[in-house]
């Protein structure tokens, strides 16, 4: 569906977004064909970053979009618009509402808080296809935000995602030395639990760490990365916390498990992210993790050189002897055998 026959829909839901998407002015109009599938554009001119225009984002997700929709691939996707920049305010969208496009999927799910006016479905879109994810960025998508777990079966996630996230979100520097301090005694406990693992840059001030998993539901995957979490958090606890109150965690690294509720979100492998600079959570080889690592060096700017030279890291995350070798290992460790199905 082209963005101008939203006009002709004038109804929305109570607290809805989609009139911000339709009161955008709409300059350098084109289409692309892609797959058969018709993708409007417009605002191509318009700056993100300082001397990079809409275009070159959407040139970069064509470029990545082998490499990336395997991660979006039945997942639903929480929209995350900042229709003007980077550094703007932005606004999320979770209903289609019925104006998703005519190459896109929809997951209809049971809405979890009931307000007032809203129906109880949601109708998620899910993006298993480059022109469903040029679209979301011609929208105002800057970065691409999948569930953990796939429309197939949406109560269990496939990996237990821990998010080391500076409770100072410096743009500089200045508090690399926790993050890392935390990376580093997150890979020594996995190493030593030796589940298989695998992390990426957030690709703003944190780090995400992924550990695949199979047959658990949201709330078996939350109570074990807490666990994992408390661990992690012994081993540095001058640089960490796992403090949940914001004002209880000075300068600290904040290991958080929450990423691991239903229908919650992380930004997904080779995504842009809204930061002042065009900086992409970037799946990274393990002894990459170490104290000359600078996750600001990864940018649209590098990343397709640097996937020529070592390929998709984060490949072997839904390899299912992974998962199912992961699951023996948690279930030893935290005794979980007669809880896992």
């Amino acid at each position: 569906m082209a963005l101008q026959e939203y006009k002709r829909k004038r109804s929305f839901m109570p607290g809805s977004n989609w009139p911000k998407v339709e009161a955008q002015t709409m300059n350098q109009r084109g289409s692309i064909d892609i797959d058969g599938c018709t993708v409007e554009l417009f605002n191509v001119d318009r700056q993100i970053w300082k001397d990079i225009p809409k275009a070159r984002l959407i040139q970069y997700y064509h470029d990545v979009s082998p490499y990336i929709l395997p991660y979006l691939k039945d997942r639903p996707e929480s929209l995350y618009l900042k229709p003007i920049n980077a550094g703007a305010e932005g606004f999320y969208i979770k209903d289609m509402e019925g104006r998703q496009p005519d190459c896109a999927s929809i997951f209809t799910d049971t809405r979890r808080h009931i307000v007032q006016g809203k129906r109880s479905k949601i109708d998620y879109l899910v993006c298993n296809n480059e022109p469903t994810l040029l679209w979301m960025i011609n929208l105002g998508c800057i970065d691409i935000n999948p569930w953990n777990s796939r429309t197939t079966n949406p109560s269990r996630p496939d990996y237990l995602a821990i998010d080391l996230d500076p409770t100072i979100k410096d743009p500089t520097h200045n508090n690399l030395d926790k993050l890392l301090d935390t990376a580093l005694a997150t890979k020594q406990y996995l190493d030593k639990m030796k589940p298989k693992a695998l992390c990426k840059t957030s690709g703003k001030t944190g780090m995400h760490f992924y550990v695949p998993c199979t047959g658990v539901d949201y709330g078996q995957a939350r109570a074990l990365t807490e666990k994992i979490c408390a661990d992690i958090h012994v081993l540095v606890p001058r640089s960490s916390t796992v403090e949940n109150a914001i004002a209880h965690r000075g300068d600290l690294v904040y290991i958080d498990a929450s990423q691991n509720d239903y229908a919650d979100t992380l930004a997904a492998p080779y995504s842009v992210r809204p930061f002042h600079l065009s900086t992409v959570s970037t799946p990274l080889g393990w002894n990459e993790i170490n104290r000359r690592l600078d996750p600001f060096e990864f940018t649209i700017d590098t990343i397709p050189a640097r996937l020529k030279k070592k390929g998709d890291l984060f490949a072997c995350l839904l390899d299912k002897k992974i998962t199912t070798a992961n699951m023996k290992t948690l279930s030893k460790t935290f005794g979980l055998a007669s809880h896992i199905s």
